[in-house]
């Protein structure tokens, strides 16, 4: 869940959609097609979908008989941004990052640096941990699951996320080589 509830939630759409609870107000909403620009929910719920692909006025979607009303807002503030969802990283923090020539020797360089990533970054996903490591997301997950297979690290979920932690023997690991993770 949101910290902070829906409200929360509706209040980080503005200045495209202002939350004054019971309404939501989308100030430059204009129809697609001919009907009142008030649209009432009726009971049914409100989906939000964030799109790249969208104007910058959210619109509404709903037929008559429809179940439900999605919402098909701008997923960021600048249009040209969203190249960038789909372009490589271009920063690899811990890519080049120096790992201790042990760790390396038992790990691996890459297995070493997925570690060092999870220990600076922990309940990071396996895209972020792949996005930091300068490697695949399919190397990553590979990477983690045989750390966390060694019990150096460990997998928890939040609903159908997986987030990469460090266990205590992944920490005691790192620090008694003398290669305490980097700072990103």
């Amino acid at each position: 869940t949101v910290q902070g509830g829906v409200g929360a939630l509706l209040d980080s759409l503005r200045p495209m959609a202002v939350w004054e609870p019971p309404v939501l107000e989308i100030p430059a909403y204009r129809p697609l097609v001919h009907r009142e620009a008030n649209f009432h929910l009726a009971g049914r719920p409100l989906v939000l979908a964030p799109s790249v692909f969208c104007g910058p006025v959210p619109q509404l979607f709903a037929g008559p008989q429809a179940d439900r009303v999605v919402m098909v807002y701008p997923a960021l503030n600048n249009p040209v941004d969203a190249a960038a969802i789909w372009a490589p990283p271009t920063d690899a923090p811990h890519a080049n990052a120096p790992v201790s020539p042990a760790l390396s020797a038992l790990l691996g360089r890459t297995r070493a640096i997925v570690l060092c990533v999870i220990a600076d970054h922990p309940a990071c996903t396996t895209t972020q941990l792949a996005q930091r490591a300068g490697i695949s997301p399919a190397s990553a997950s590979e990477h983690a699951t045989t750390l966390r297979s060694a019990g150096l690290t460990a997998l928890t979920r939040e609903r159908k996320t997986a987030l990469h932690t460090l266990t205590h023997l992944g920490f005691t690991l790192l620090h008694t080589n003398g290669s305490a993770p980097a700072s990103a």
